[in-house]
């Protein structure tokens, strides 16, 4: 029981992370920053963006993989359901501090508190090792059946090409900043540091 709770302090803290990366608007990673313009581009919710998007990745899942997997279905959807309803009662509650508003100092700072909060919650469910994002879920699919650079650059390529097609209607980009960057650079030294230095006290994880 105790993993599972780990799990659910894992969405959490995942769901505080990306959606402050959001509503600063300066910079999020790829794939939220792509759901934020389908968002803006749909005239949907957060909770209905993610929501939809993340059905249609698990979509995406079953037919790469050949086979409906009930039980893999279930832990995507334990997972993308409190995520997707978290994002959107997190990004309301920032935006009503004024985070959103306030100076650009300040919110860039939440943004790279934003990245950190999100990359602890990633390395938490990365231990917990029993229920994903169905992002997390295709990635490992692709690493297995292609490789690991082919999957480097699609989760930066398709993201991007996303977001370019939402501008079309949009005529703007949102969440894809320098934030975006910094991200990109620096996730994976952040998660080791989650994972070495932290995380590998939780022993009951391993």
């Amino acid at each position: 029981m105790r993993r599972y709770g780990f799990l659910a302090l894992a969405i959490i803290l995942n769901s505080i992370g990306h959606s402050l990366t959001i509503v600063t608007n300066l910079g999020s990673m790829p794939w939220p920053a792509s759901i934020v313009n389908i968002m803006q581009m749909m005239n949907w919710n957060m909770t209905e963006t993610i929501f939809t998007e993340g059905l249609f990745v698990i979509g995406l899942n079953i037919l790469l993989v050949g086979a409906f997997v009930p039980q893999e279905f279930g832990w995507e959807m334990i997972f993308l359901i409190p995520y997707s309803i978290l994002m959107q009662l997190f990004a309301n509650l920032w935006r009503l501090w004024g985070i959103d508003t306030s100076h650009l100092s300040w919110r860039f700072s939440f943004d790279i508190l934003g990245l950190i909060i999100a990359f602890a919650g990633y390395a938490l469910y990365q231990q917990c090792d029993c229920c994903y994002h169905p992002h997390d879920k295709l990635t490992v699919f692709l690493k297995r059946r292609v490789n690991v650079k082919f999957t480097k650059y699609f989760n930066i390529v398709l993201p991007v090409i996303i977001i370019l097609l939402c501008s079309l209607k949009n005529h703007m980009i949102y969440a894809f900043n320098v934030g975006t960057l910094i991200g990109y650079l620096s996730q994976r030294r952040i998660v080791g540091f989650w994972q070495e230095k932290v995380l590998i006290n939780i022993k009951f994880l391993n």
